[in-house]
């Protein structure tokens, strides 16, 4: 019996190793995702600390503006967070949806693969079924 060679093999591979990549991508991006919203939750609690302590009743002046200007940068850092985590969301699901495209295109070749191989099985079940029955031809016609 020979053995199976399906023609497009280097493609299925090739489509294989891009969907691996996209499928990279889609992780690398989502743990950029969560780094930025663990961020966003240390600037958060960051902001309360600074809110308690400007409630303080005795509070000097020079350090009540100081506290007010850091609320300020704090709010406009969790504010650029945000921007930057919904563009990492839209990147994400840029991504997504071409990790399922280069996984459709995956599958469309390695589909191919099984029904050739199925074919190329239904053949070489052919060929032994006949090779038997030659054999079998051949021992009744010694006897």
């Amino acid at each position: 019996m020979k053995k199976f060679k399906y023609k497009f093999d280097s493609v299925l591979n090739f489509k294989e190793t891009i969907k691996k990549q996209a499928m990279k991508e889609v992780a690398f991006v989502g743990k950029q995702i969560e780094e930025f919203l663990a961020k966003k939750e240390n600037l958060i609690s960051e902001l309360k600390g600074c809110k308690l302590d400007n409630n303080k009743s005795s509070i000097k002046i020079s350090e009540l503006q100081f506290l007010e200007s850091h609320i300020f940068y704090i709010k406009k850092k969790i504010e650029f967070v945000d921007n930057e985590i919904a563009r990492l969301k839209l990147l994400l699901k840029l991504k997504q949806n071409e990790l399922i495209e280069k996984t459709k295109e995956s599958k469309v070749f390695q589909k191919l693969k099984e029904s050739k191989l199925m074919l190329f099985k239904k053949e070489e079940n052919k060929l032994e079924i006949k090779m038997l029955d030659e054999l079998a031809t051949q021992k009744v016609n010694k006897e």
